[in-house]
């Protein structure tokens, strides 16, 4: 009757001892409801020095809104995943900001085309591709 009591012991133990080796996470994220409320931008190819002087001056960048509906567990992050067009070597003037914000520089060399922004949302044990997002119209 020892013996049993002791294996029973040795066997609580060791289920404790692993259950502490596992990472568990706990959290969620949730991207059903993920949209931009102006899905897309325009974009000059090419900034007039009279009428974008301002955005010259202070070197504003181009950039969309942020991202709503995303749910979940903090941190959350952002990135673009892919950009679908007739350019793919321009693709890494794009960048991603803050909350899902969908950035191009005021001085890009982005040729004039329809750009198709793929995300990518994710934090700790969770990661979404939400494909064809956003839009930007550079003209």
């Amino acid at each position: 009757k020892i013996m049993r009591e002791v294996y029973v012991l040795i066997f609580g133990l060791l289920l404790l001892v692993q259950a502490g080796c596992h990472d568990v996470t706990v959290g969620y994220l949730e991207t059903r409801e993920a949209v931009y409320q102006s899905d897309s931008m325009i974009v000059k190819a090419e900034l007039d020095p009279d009428w974008d002087a301002r955005q010259i001056e202070f070197q504003i960048p181009w950039q969309s809104t942020s991202i709503e509906g995303v749910q979940g567990t903090a941190p959350i992050h952002y990135s673009i995943k892919s950009i679908n067009s007739a350019h793919p070597e321009v693709a890494d003037q794009f960048t991603m900001q803050g909350k899902g914000i969908i950035e191009l520089p005021w001085n890009h060399t982005v040729p004039p085309g329809r750009y198709v922004i793929n995300i990518r949302v994710s934090n700790e044990g969770y990661t979404y591709a939400l494909d064809s997002v956003f839009t930007v119209v550079v003209k």
